[in-house]
């Protein structure tokens, strides 16, 4: 499975960050650490601290923190903040919607692939990855 672009900054910057759980990042810190544009670092830094991962504090020594430990963080729950789990709910072919009368071949086999995704994703931690 591949992760789009913004899914794989947030585990990146999340993973760098459980690195020193307890250490306050800026977002320059991140940029010239991660290679991560700074727009988009921004848009990604949002949405984790809205979802709860991370906390910020605005000023001249400001930065951002984890809120949890790596292994209280679960993929499913980052791909939800920063994309929503719906990526998942897509044709495995590509159709908008279906188009054959039922559905196609593919479809139940693809609705237990995607659960088995799920479930996977949902029980691993960013700790996990490091293993």
């Amino acid at each position: 499975m591949k992760f789009s672009k913004t899914t794989s900054y947030a585990l990146k910057i999340l993973d760098f960050m459980a690195r020193d759980h307890r250490k306050q990042f800026s977002t320059t810190d991140l940029h010239k650490e991660l290679k991560i544009p700074r727009p988009y670092l921004r848009r990604v830094m949002t949405s984790l601290s809205k979802s709860g991962f991370i906390r910020g504090t605005r000023g001249r020594s400001g930065g951002f923190i984890l809120r949890r430990k790596a292994n209280r963080i679960f993929i499913a729950d980052i791909i939800d903040a920063v994309e929503g789990l719906d990526m998942l709910e897509r044709c495995i072919i590509g159709f908008e919607e279906c188009p054959f009368e039922g559905v196609c071949a593919m479809h139940d086999s693809w609705q237990a692939a995607r659960a088995g995704i799920l479930k996977v994703l949902k029980i691993t931690s960013l700790a996990d990855l490091r293993k």
